[in-house]
């Protein structure tokens, strides 16, 4: 699973050579959606209007290296919304806007939490979770995705037994829309 990204540079150019390198890196490239990790490229020391959303800036010159490695650790900068919550994966807090309350996260509930964030609505395997958060082989006989799910959904779910935000799917488990 590629990280997704947002990139805005004026330059033409300059945008579509960094739009080529990037998938090679591991990156997709993006449309502005609310969520999801940016770039900006920016003349130096100007001032800019930054809409809200998680723009890291970059000023010329920069080594193509350096801009690499700080887009692959983007994510972590990251805010996420969902339902009533705020993702901050630096954090590690999950933000229960009904009740303004924080709470905390593991490692691995953060990037369960990422991962479903990222892929509203779509019905993620246990395969593909195991594989993305765990890095285990997909036929690896755990129970370890299923004590987590019960974990998270202690946490976000008004009814962990009735869940109504993390979902069972067909495959796996998705957040609702």
């Amino acid at each position: 699973m590629m990280l997704r990204i947002c990139i805005r540079i004026e330059n033409p150019v300059l945008r579509d050579a960094i739009c080529e390198i990037l998938p090679q890196a591991g990156l997709q490239v993006l449309e502005e959606e609310k969520g999801s990790a940016a770039i900006l490229y920016t003349p130096p020391y100007e001032e800019r209007d930054i809409p809200a959303l998680n723009f890291e800036t970059f000023s010329r010159p920069f080594k193509l290296l350096d801009l690499l490695s700080r887009l692959k650790n983007l994510p972590y900068s990251q805010e996420i919304y969902f339902s009533h919550f705020i993702l901050k994966l630096r954090e590690k807090t999950l933000t229960n806007l009904k009740i303004k309350e924080d709470l905390r996260l593991t490692e691995k509930e953060c990037q369960l939490l990422r991962l479903f964030s990222l892929n509203k609505g779509e019905d993620l395997s246990k395969e593909t979770l195991l594989k993305e958060v765990w890095k285990y082989h997909p036929e690896a006989e755990t129970h370890t995705l299923e004590t987590h799910i019960y974990r998270l959904r202690q946490k976000i779910e008004d009814d962990p037994n009735s869940p109504q935000i993390l979902l069972n799917g067909k495959e796996g488990y998705f957040i609702k829309n």
